[in-house]
């Protein structure tokens, strides 16, 4: 099966991409964690691709997907998971520059991943999609 997942550079991210590695799966992911993707991409060779992008960035999405969906067929799981959390602080302090970072990643980078990935999981009637993002509302 291959899977995409976004945020696999720590946390639950990292589990589940390690977790399917070892279940026999292929993963491609990404985390804007420049090191972290570099380790992943030496502990786990081809056929898994790990890629530094921040999926708050719509055209690096693109590309990324672009890049993936050259050679490979649509992911058979898509998992969203790339997500920042709010500092701890009652929503009302937090300022506009801080709400807006959260807005896009975990709102508008759910959106930029299925809006490159998934046509080509409905042109293909097949595939998952798993939305784990969330990281607000403390």
């Amino acid at each position: 099966m291959k899977i995409v997942i976004t945020g696999v550079t720590r946390g639950l991210g990292r589990a589940l991409a390690e977790a399917f590695i070892h279940g026999g799966h292929t993963v491609i992911g990404c985390g804007r964690s420049g090191d972290a993707i570099f380790d992943l991409r030496m502990t786990h060779l081809a056929p898994h691709d790990f890629s530094n992008v921040d999926v708050a960035l719509d055209n690096k999405v693109a590309i990324w997907a672009a890049k993936i969906l050259e050679h490979d067929s649509a992911p058979d799981l898509l998992i969203n998971n790339a997500a920042i959390m709010n500092r701890l602080s009652p929503v009302w302090e937090q300022d506009d520059r801080e709400f807006t970072k959260l807005v896009d990643a975990n709102i508008r980078g759910v959106q930029n991943v299925i809006r490159h990935f998934v046509p080509t999981m409905v042109a293909r009637k097949q595939g998952v999609i798993v939305n784990l993002s969330s990281g607000w509302g403390r």
